[in-house]
């Protein structure tokens, strides 16, 4: 029996990062890049959100969707580049 070899692009794997973290509370905007097992993900956090928690929630988001989606284990590294007014 064969077996089966997945290849996930590291434009998907970008697409896939930004949006999740797109879709944690809290987030405005969010943008990502690939820099081998690094995955760094900006994100604009909306005014009154705590940065701290939402940084964190956006980490564990996009490492567990990446591993599960995409058969990558990668080290996620958040910035918070802006902060918006609702």
């Amino acid at each position: 029996m064969g077996g089966v070899t997945l290849h996930v692009a590291d434009a998907a794997v970008t697409a896939m990062a930004a949006a999740t973290a797109r879709a944690v509370p809290g987030v405005a905007a969010a943008r990502a890049e690939l820099a081998g097992p690094l995955v760094r993900v900006r994100i604009a956090v909306r005014s009154g959100d705590n940065c701290r928690d939402v940084a964190e929630a956006v980490q564990r988001g996009v490492t567990h969707t990446l591993a599960e989606l995409a058969a990558r284990t990668v080290q996620v590294e958040v910035l918070v580049a802006e902060v918006v007014l609702r």
